[in-house]
């Protein structure tokens, strides 16, 4: 009987608990979780300060890595860890890496991942290691690694495995990534070689060019100059962004010239790479893509560059294009995105003008158009755009503003989104704004 009653209380509390009447705040359940919970949950828990940013249950979260024998929850670990940006476990990821024949495959591979995505060196050696074995269940993971936080020491372990014989060619392609990622200068020959070499592969030589283009060395130009004309429009596409790196008058030339090419990829590289370069001659060849080129993606694509060369030819152009009924609501739209984005003050308040014109129509497609353009945009300059959506008679127009708002927790209208969440007719809206009053309070 005594039994009985005691399992009885147990379930009674667990019940308690579950159900959230047990007086604990949720911080506690969540630290509770952390410390007691099977894997499945502490690992949903993950996602959700992932999701939150939340790093409050990080001593915690260490202590379960600690404590455990999962591979499973010590790899969500350092999922949630690298998210979140946190080198604390930097000491433990080297030392799963340089114990690996003793550790599961997955947990070696997540601590490189880990190492690679905050650019940590503790296990550099390991993976120059990994490397020069061609220990196959690490070695892709110990590449990414090298490439992302390595030095020229461990860029000529990388080289050297490009040459081996026998080398893959998934190895090789990863190599040549890496070393564009190192930004090494002393690969220049080898990486001159690839993009030249009609014998290389398309992805590697297109790789090859990425990697030219950044490492910051003129010796590369005319490599990608000569490559921006290869049969292969990927190739030719690869080069051509590369070029956009460099801001010499021979790869200024090719790039314009990769604007009249009879292929999509290489004209859409070549509007991409005049933007980089703010090549102010290359605005009427962009005009022309604007306005007349027979793709979607190259005709946004220039007008996208056009905005970000800038200047008062360039803003008097996409106004203008805004406001042009002939335009596409697509393109109308992105030229819109394009000034709220890079665009000059007057060109950004004549957007303000055309969209709240585009708001008063009673065909609403346009506005909704330019309503999407502008909250996708992560920037003040489209903070009017959303003052006016707060006010638009459609409730999803609202929502959208809302949550750019909150997304960007822009306090200078915390005063308009309380007046939502006290005063608007949808009870949908008025709980959303009050969401988003709690993320903007300080």
């Amino acid at each position: 009987m005594k039994r009985l009653s005691l399992l009885a209380v147990a379930a009674l509390a667990f019940a308690a608990f579950a159900s959230g009447e047990d007086g604990l705040s949720e911080s506690e359940k969540r630290a509770a979780t952390i410390r007691y919970g099977i894997e499945s949950q502490v690992v949903d828990l993950l996602t959700t300060l992932r999701a939150e940013k939340d790093d409050s249950l990080k001593s915690d979260i260490l202590d379960a890595f600690d404590a455990s024998t999962s591979a499973k929850l010590k790899s969500a670990i350092l999922e949630y860890l690298a998210a979140l940006e946190l080198g604390d476990a930097e000491e433990r990821a080297a030392g799963i890496v340089a114990e690996r024949d003793s550790n599961a495959e997955a947990m070696v591979t997540a601590s490189l991942s880990y190492l690679r995505a905050l650019k940590l060196k503790a296990a550099l050696d390991e993976a120059a290691e990994i490397v020069a074995d061609d220990e196959g269940p690490y070695l892709q993971a110990a590449i990414k690694y090298i490439g992302a936080a390595g030095t020229e020491k461990q860029a000529e372990a990388l080289r050297a495995a490009y040459e081996a014989d026998g080398a893959s060619q998934s190895t090789k392609e990863a190599v040549v990534q890496a070393l564009g990622s190192l930004r090494s200068v002393e690969s220049f020959d080898l990486l001159s070689s690839v993009a030249s070499s009609d014998e290389s592969s398309k992805a590697i030589r297109m790789y090859a060019c990425a990697a030219l283009g950044g490492l910051g060395d003129d010796r590369a130009v005319p490599v990608l100059v000569v490559a921006s004309v290869s049969p292969d429009p990927n190739v030719r596409a690869a080069a051509v962004e590369a070029l956009g790196e460099y801001s010499g008058a021979d790869a200024l030339s090719a790039v314009r010239q990769a604007l009249r090419d009879s292929h999509a990829l290489p004209r859409i590289a070549a509007a991409k790479a005049s933007g980089e370069s703010r090549d102010a001659e290359a605005l009427p060849y962009l005009e022309y893509k604007a306005s007349y080129d027979p793709e979607k993606a190259v005709r946004e694509a220039s007008i996208a560059a056009l905005a970000k060369i800038g200047g008062p030819r360039a803003d008097d152009y996409l106004s203008a294009f805004i406001a042009e009924p002939k335009n596409g609501a697509q393109y109308r739209s992105a030229a819109l995105k394009a000034i709220l984005s890079d665009g000059g003050d007057g060109a950004r308040k004549k957007a303000l003008e055309a969209f709240a014109a585009a708001q008063a129509e009673k065909d609403r497609s346009l506005f909704t158009a330019f309503a999407k353009a502008a909250m996708s945009v992560d920037d003040e300059a489209a903070a009017p755009f959303a003052e006016l959506m707060l006010g638009d008679k459609d409730y999803s127009m609202r929502l959208g503003a809302l949550a750019w708002i909150e997304r960007n927790r822009y306090a200078a209208l915390a005063g308009a989104v309380r007046s939502v969440s006290e005063t608007d007719a949808s009870d949908a809206v008025k709980k959303r704004a009050a969401k988003a009053l709690e993320r903007l309070a300080p």
